[in-house]
């Protein structure tokens, strides 16, 4: 089923979960300008028909509040489910922006209000035959990994990728 949300692109993950994404499904192309490396902020979100100019731009105004912030991906965990994920810290900026986001879109409760608590992550898929502790090991030397969130986007997933709506720069408003 489609849908849309607001994630934050983190650029200096994108060639590990890429990387990675194409192990487990090499039929996406390597030159594919999606999203793969990010922190989920709000999703489900708006409809895709019901995204309009007025849309945009008020998250565009949203986001022009935020200021730029830097975090690091730390270490390598699992949720019960079994979802291999990298635990950003600071976490707090993120779950903040995801209160405030929901405080703005009441409909739109953080995962369609799923869970009780928000976990900010960076998925990371585990390729044929590994499991977390490998995935661990693998990552050792590359964590912490140092990153700075410049920005979010408004993305739209469906069935063959996720696309990219617009991109909602942080801090653009004067101080």
């Amino acid at each position: 089923m489609p849908f849309t949300g607001l994630v934050v692109p983190v650029r200096e993950a994108e060639t590990l979960v890429r990387q990675r994404a194409l192990q487990i499904q090499p039929e996406l192309l390597p030159q594919d300008r999606s999203v793969a490396a990010h922190i989920t902020l709000l999703v489900p979100f708006l409809p895709r028909e019901r995204i309009d100019d007025g849309v945009i731009s008020d998250l565009a105004r949203f986001f022009s509040d935020v200021t730029t912030f830097r975090f690091a991906l730390t270490e390598v965990c699992q949720f019960p489910g079994g979802i291999t994920y990298l635990a950003p810290d600071p976490a707090a900026a993120f779950r903040r922006l995801t209160l405030e986001l929901h405080r703005a879109f009441p409909e739109f409760p953080p995962y369609g209000g799923a869970f009780d608590d928000v976990v900010p992550h960076l998925t990371v898929p585990l390729a044929p035959g590994e499991d977390t502790d490998s995935l661990r090991v693998a990552l050792e030397r590359t964590l912490p990994l140092q990153a700075q969130a410049i920005e979010a986007t408004l993305v739209h997933v469906e069935e063959g990728g996720t696309h990219v709506i617009a991109t909602l720069p942080f801090g653009t408003t004067a101080a």
